[in-house]
């Protein structure tokens, strides 16, 4: 079985090291990167996506973040050999933040007049790592944070903004996992329970960690999809 990832807001996938070492030998594990110099929308992302996923053999597709919107739509289509959907720290429709009244639509009108490049790389470690910040930690997010480009992700905030792919989680019929971090600073726990109504056979796992869960638990995060993959297997 093979686990392909579509990552976080960056969309390199450049932070995503540690998650696919934690997930061999048994799940070979593979980013899709996104294009750095293009303001894709959501569905130009999906069907970015969508012609580079596996046709050879099973896999589970996990979306992480901003990208759970492209996972939904993407198993949305029931594409050949999708053996389940992966959703982490991520949301169908514009999240509210735990300390936030307003929700992403709101706040994205104002991180867009935002200077993305200039955000103060220990105000996004804050947020995105929490007290799992460390100096190592905050030194690969601001090399990172330095080589995206301020028009594209302006243009996925907007996107996240207005996001809503309720229709189209109606029509995932592949078995769902979510992973909940629990102290996730940017998404509440309100976006999975949104999700769970609509899916209700979903499985949740709630990890202590921030909302760079895949970063800053990678090991947790594999182990929970490692047997969440077992139990598919021993039930086909």
């Amino acid at each position: 079985m093979r686990c392909i990832v579509l990552p976080g807001m960056d969309g390199t996938g450049a932070l995503l090291d540690d998650f696919i070492a934690a997930m061999a030998p048994r799940l070979a594990t593979s980013v899709i990167a996104y294009p750095r110099d293009r303001a894709l929308g959501y569905d130009e992302l999906a069907d970015f996506a969508r012609s580079r996923l596996p046709l050879d053999a099973p896999y589970l597709l996990l979306g992480e973040s901003f990208s759970g919107p492209v996972a939904i739509r993407l198993a949305a289509r029931r594409p050949p050999r999708l053996a389940g959907l992966v959703l982490c720290a991520t949301f169908a429709r514009p999240p509210r933040p735990p300390w936030s009244p307003l929700h992403a639509g709101a706040l994205s009108r104002w991180g867009g007049s935002v200077p993305v490049n200039r955000i103060p790389t220990a105000l996004a470690a804050a947020f995105m790592l929490g007290s799992w910040a460390t100096p190592q930690w905050r030194a690969r997010l601001g090399a990172v944070l330095e080589g995206l480009d301020p028009a594209v992700i302006r243009h996925r905030l907007r996107e996240v903004g207005t996001v809503d792919v309720g229709a189209q989680l109606r029509e995932v019929t592949c078995p769902l996992l979510y992973l909940q971090a629990s102290r996730d600073r940017l998404v509440s726990a309100g976006s999975r329970r949104w999700i769970e109504r609509i899916a209700p056979g979903m499985r949740c796992v709630e990890i202590e960690a921030p909302h760079f869960l895949l970063q800053a638990r990678p090991e947790l995060a594999a182990r929970a999809i490692d047997r969440w993959c077992e139990e598919l297997i021993e039930a086909a």
